[in-house]
């Protein structure tokens, strides 16, 4: 005798494997693989995802337990390893840094790092809201 949770597996099973004919259960396959392939590629990869915005209050506390021995407090470039550091870290408030580059750069670098390793991935030490916050940081020290 087969079981409730058995007696669905079975219909699953028929659906998926296309016992059953009918326009709606093609319509259930289509939903279910897309809804398959969203979940499998949804979380590949360290991609910088905008979660909400970033707060730039918030930002200031990470920054300053994190970034400011390279960037410098000032967000200069001109840390405690910035100054001994080839090729030197970012300035913020050099204009040319931020010419031509969209937000998405900049959540990118501090995301998965830069210039092989020289800027240090922090997906993996800090959230992505986060790194969401940093960046609305360090936009502060971006000249005007």
């Amino acid at each position: 005798m087969m079981t409730p949770s058995g007696l669905q597996g079975a219909i699953f099973r028929k659906i998926l494997l296309g016992k059953q004919e009918g326009s709606s259960v093609r319509v259930f396959r289509i939903y279910l693989l897309t809804g398959l392939l969203v979940m499998a590629f949804a979380g590949s990869g360290n991609t910088a995802w905008a979660l909400q915005p970033g707060d730039p209050a918030r930002g200031k506390e990470v920054y300053n337990q994190y970034c400011y021995k390279c960037h410098g407090m000032n967000g200069d470039g001109k840390g405690e390893v910035g100054g001994v550091a080839f090729p030197p870290p970012a300035n913020f408030r050099d204009p040319a840094l931020w010419k031509g580059k969209p937000d998405s750069f900049f959540i990118d670098v501090i995301t998965n790092g830069y210039n092989y390793g020289k800027m240090p991935p922090w997906w993996d030490v800090i959230s992505k809201q986060d790194i969401q916050d940093v960046f609305a940081y360090i936009k502060t020290f971006r000249p005007k």
